[in-house]
């Protein structure tokens, strides 16, 4: 019985680890289905961009993108050294897919309106280097 116990536990442990995954991937696929945001004015990547962004819980914790806790980033938000410089996941990390590189652009509007980088931006750089590394579209 014990046994019987412990491989159900194991079983919904690796189910609800990828729980996230497929919401993402709606937003994903169909950046127009992503709630409009009123400062990205109508760019439908900055929309869902920010969709994804709030999403980046659902990364699981043990999760590691080329060694790296790249939740921990999303969490932390924009982190700067003693220059200004940033060295949050813009420093090393360059996205593979060019619709994430259209979601990432996109949101460029948004940060204008608000007129600073947000925590938002680590938040969904995490999210779509987590869905290019899950679905096998990242680049060494």
């Amino acid at each position: 019985m014990k046994k019987i116990l412990v491989a159900l536990a194991l079983m919904v442990s690796s189910v609800s680890s990828f729980a996230g995954l497929p919401e993402m991937m709606k937003v994903y696929n169909n950046p127009k289905s992503a709630p409009k945001i009123a400062t990205c004015k109508g760019d439908i990547y900055c929309n869902s961009f920010i969709a994804l962004s709030k999403q980046w819980k659902d990364i699981p914790n043990s999760y590691r993108y080329k060694g790296e806790d790249i939740k921990a980033y999303a969490k932390n938000g924009a982190t700067y050294d003693e220059q200004g410089r940033n060295i949050g996941l813009e420093s090393g990390f360059v996205l593979s897919t060019n619709k994430a590189q259209k979601m990432h652009e996109g949101v460029d509007k948004y940060f204008e309106a608000k007129g600073y980088v947000t925590e938002s931006n680590q938040r969904g750089l995490a999210v779509l280097l987590y869905i290019e590394d899950k679905k096998g579209w990242a680049k060494d």
